[in-house]
């Protein structure tokens, strides 16, 4: 069914906005900066003698700090100029343009080239002259103001704040305190990942993005670069840190001629140069050698963890953070510094490191992975079940999965699964967690005790969930659209229950506009109106499209039993699950009008059936149970699937199964077309390019095969002829698909000569072998003699008692006369497959007995 939009939750991960005013002295000190914003200006037309003093030494020397101590989202509820930026919203005539998809992969050299102009026209114009440095503000200001105007929601903020990159690389990916939010009271989903409602979320999404990384790398040596040319234009340090450069008007007046003494140089031994040209490439030259030396470190850090381009590149941007704040208050503030006692400058910077230090820890303890373990966690937390035992209150992993397991029994297996799937839907829809992060959650997943193949069942699950909800438009949101939505339904909410208690008719006029207020499409607009009156067009729309993956599976089944193959049966059972699954999901979707279970358990087993007839009798049969506009489209489903006339032909029915979303299904359809000879070259390479791990590999592999000039030679064994392998055995054969391949993706296939010895009499064993081809021979030695004990062939499982019960192998095996190809799979994975699959032990126990009758020893037990 389709999601309701609800009201956002108090959840840490995604709180709501107006929480911040909880924090009351936040309010005071929103309106202290702005006043003091404000007054700036004015004090630089009043005082311009002490202006560059107290506005470059004092007040912004003091803001890196004082970001990183309140932390990112109470200093975006602070900043004055997001204030101006927002005031076109408070006045009534918001912007209604919005940033192009390319500016927001690139918005970071935007942001990047307004701070670089600042600090270009700091060193020129604005050090030291008071009426230029207010009018730098008052022109600052109207930006903001005039963007906020133009664009919508907080673009100046997210997009072209000289600041807004400064920010964030002292608080990413958080800061040092958990803190409430600074999210728009009325979203318009301005940015992708949008960090006024996670910043971390929008960090390790941005983190690969490679304006992020040169700004972020090149901010360092600008850092640097700016103070270093105090020193090069002086020739000493005594003019920066002396002050004199904060009261030198009119400087702007010799910025572009030749320099001819100290004041006026471009360089201390250039004089010449003008000051601005000398200025421009001092800057330039420092950010590209500082990009440089980081690229360097990434490279070098890289050499030492290859496998985790992530984790290296977020530990090269933090040392870079670390080395700007460093760098910038090594010079920031100090020519006022130096003025008090001695011992205030050193405490001062004593103080700086500490917190540089703090924060610079915690950020390089901070993974991907941790922040996807507590978005989960958090959701876990929601649907903690045990009454008797109150859920963590902070995010502890050990703590949360010591609960868990300490309350954990065999029966609750099944609740564990159902609270997981919940959990990852809801991370999933909101857009803090990807299904690529979700897989790589393989230590939460083994501290809940959940097994592999249940979540590949839960992510299959929710996997085709999404691709049966295309249809609604509201199904696949990311965070900051579903809050720009949540808000717009409030107010849309608000809007009519006005209207109802005036007795009044809505206005479509005033709609439109607050639909342009918030930037919502007509098409959601429709959706939300349609989920607040109820419509039940969506879940009509979802049923008809899960009828319709029902009667495909169906006669993609028919199809490929006129054609029976080992991969054609794989690919049968697979699509049978697909199907079970699909009625599931109908079931759920009619269960508020289905609720008899005797009913359910009917349809479901006429919907298993092989008659078509029969599905559509019981499709027939819920016009007595379901509201019409449902039936209706339901029964249009699955009559125009049945209006395409003939069977599908086998090929019809595998190229289909490439688009499906069971990974397995598409691997195995792209085997199978491999075998028929119905691939191309090209068709394969177009399939590595799917972003499906499995399915690349299996397309790679394959095309190592083609040509006839490959027709002899051997190739790696592939997980899909593995999975075939392993079904075709006895033991095996009750495998639930998922668990053949995470068998398959534990085992190594391995082709042996005539006459090597597998495993010998005696020797320390902690594998088993799976014959596929081939026979494999057993002998004992008898006093010095190898004695034949006999043999066996496909299907055979060697050597499992040496892993059943430690110690040395009890005989040794022999590829037979015409060699033998096996699988070795790791004796670790076997006893977990044993332990959670009561078939395999079953299987292993009539090996045993076979075995023990063959050699004769069974006639004394059995007479």
């Amino acid at each position: 069914m389709r999601p309701s939009i609800q009201k956002p939750s108090p959840d840490p991960i995604l709180p709501l906005a107006n929480e911040a005013t909880q924090e009351r002295w936040l309010a005071p000190l929103k309106w202290a900066a702005l006043l003091i914003f404000i007054g700036v200006p004015v004090f630089c037309f009043l005082f311009p003698r002490f202006a560059g003093r107290v506005v470059w030494t004092m007040v912004v020397a003091a803001l890196p700090l004082f970001i990183v101590l309140v932390g990112y989202h109470r200093w975006r509820t602070i900043c004055p100029l997001a204030f101006f930026a927002q005031l076109p919203i408070t006045l009534r005539f918001p912007g209604r343009r919005r940033a192009s998809k390319r500016f927001e992969l690139n918005y970071y050299y935007a942001a990047f080239t307004i701070f670089f102009l600042a600090l270009w026209l700091r060193l020129i114009a604005t050090n030291g002259d008071g009426p230029m440095l207010g009018l730098g503000f008052v022109a600052i200001t109207a930006l903001a103001f005039l963007v906020g105007a133009i664009y919508t929601g907080r673009t100046w903020c997210n997009y072209l704040c000289p600041l807004s990159f400064i920010e964030k690389i002292y608080t990413e990916p958080h800061g040092l305190r958990e803190t409430s939010n600074s999210q728009c009271d009325k979203c318009t989903a301005c940015k992708k990942f949008c960090p006024d409602i996670n910043e971390e979320n929008g960090y390790w999404k941005e983190i690969s993005l490679n304006s992020k990384r040169l700004v972020y790398f090149a901010f360092p040596g600008l850092v640097f670069g700016f103070y270093f040319y105090y020193f090069l234009q002086a020739g000493n340090w005594d003019y920066y840190f002396g002050g004199s450069w904060t009261n030198q008007p009119d400087l702007w007046r010799t910025a572009f001629t030749p320099g001819v003494d100290g004041q006026t140089a471009g360089f201390y031994f250039a004089s010449s140069i003008p000051r601005a040209v000398a200025a421009f490439f001092t800057l330039l030259i420092s950010a590209l050698i500082s990009v440089a030396v980081f690229h360097l470190l990434e490279k070098t850090l890289g050499s030492y963890q290859r496998d985790d381009a992530i984790r290296i590149r977020h530990i090269a941007l933090s040392l870079a953070a670390y080395a700007a704040f460093i760098l910038f208050y090594t010079f920031a503030g100090a020519p006022s510094l130096r003025k008090l006692p001695w011992v205030f400058p050193h405490i001062f910077l004593i103080l700086v490191v500490l917190v540089a230090t703090l924060f610079l820890m915690r950020r390089l303890t901070r993974t991907q992975g941790a922040f996807a373990e507590e978005t989960l966690a958090r959701n876990i937390i929601k649907r903690w079940p045990w009454t008797d035992v109150q859920p963590p209150q902070n995010l502890r992993e050990a703590f949360l999965i010591h609960q868990i397991r300490s309350q954990e029994q065999a029966k609750d297996s099944v609740q564990i699964v159902d609270i997981y799937r919940d959990a990852v839907h809801e991370a999933l829809s909101d857009g803090f967690v990807t299904r690529e992060e979700v897989q790589l959650l393989e230590r939460l997943r083994n501290q809940l005790q959940l097994k592999n193949a249940d979540h590949e069942k839960v992510m299959l699950e929710l996997a085709e969930e999404q691709s049966a909800m295309l249809t609604d438009p509201l199904s696949h949101l990311s965070a900051e659209k579903r809050l720009q939505l949540e808000t717009y339904e409030k107010a849309l909410r608000k809007y009519f229950e006005r209207s109802a208690a005036n007795s009044a008719v809505a206005d479509e006029l005033f709609i439109k506009r607050m639909r342009l207020e918030y930037r919502v499409t007509k098409a959601e607009h429709e959706a939300v109106l349609a989920r607040m009156m109820g419509d039940q067009q969506g879940l009509a729309l979802r049923l008809a499209e899960t009828v319709g993956r029902i009667e495909n599976a169906a006669l993609a089944m028919q199809a490929l039993r006129h054609s029976p193959s080992a991969t054609h049966d794989f690919l049968i059972e697979l699509l049978h699950f697909a199907r079970e699954r699909a009625i599931e999901r109908l079931l759920r979707g009619l269960s508020y009008s289905v609720s008899d279970e005797s009913l359910r358990q009917s349809l479901r087993a006429s919907l298993s059936s092989r008659n078509r007839a029969q599905r559509r009798s019981a499709l027939e049969e819920l016009r007595a149970h379901v509201a019409p506009e449902i039936t209706e489209r339901i029964l249009a489903a699955h009559a125009e699937i049945g209006a395409r006339g003939s069977m599908p032909t086998v090929e019809d029915v595998l190229r289909e199964s490439l688009d499906n979303v069971d990974q397995l299904i598409r691997v195995a359809a792209l085997y199978a077309l491999f075998e028929r000879r119905e691939l191309s070259a090209e068709q394969l390479k177009k399939s590595q390019g799917s972003g499906d791990q499995r399915f690349e590999e299996t397309a790679a592999g394959l095309l190592e095969r083609m040509g006839p000039e490959n027709a002899q030679r051997r190739f790696e064994t592939l997980t899909i002829e593995k999975v075939l392998a392993l079904r075709s055995t006895e033991i095996f054969r009750e495998l639930a698909p998922e668990n053949l391949v995470s068998l398959a993706e534990a085992s190594q296939a391995q082709t042996v000569s005539a006459g090597t010895i597998l495993c010998r009499e005696g020797d320390e064993g902690n594998e088993v072998f799976i014959v596929l081809h081939g026979d494999v021979q057993f002998f004992k030695d008898e006093q010095g003699q190898d004695k034949f004990l006999g043999r066996e062939g496909s299907g055979a499982l060697i050597g499992e008692m040496a892993v059943l019960d430690p110690g040395p192998r009890s005989a040794t095996v022999v590829a037979g006369e015409h060699g033998v190809e096996v699988l070795r799979l790791d004796g670790a994975a076997f006893r977990k497959a044993l332990e959670q699959h009561p078939s395999i032990a079953d299987s292993v126990i009539r090996t045993l007995t076979k075995r023990i009758r063959s050699s004769g020893a069974g006639k004394s037990l059995t007479s």
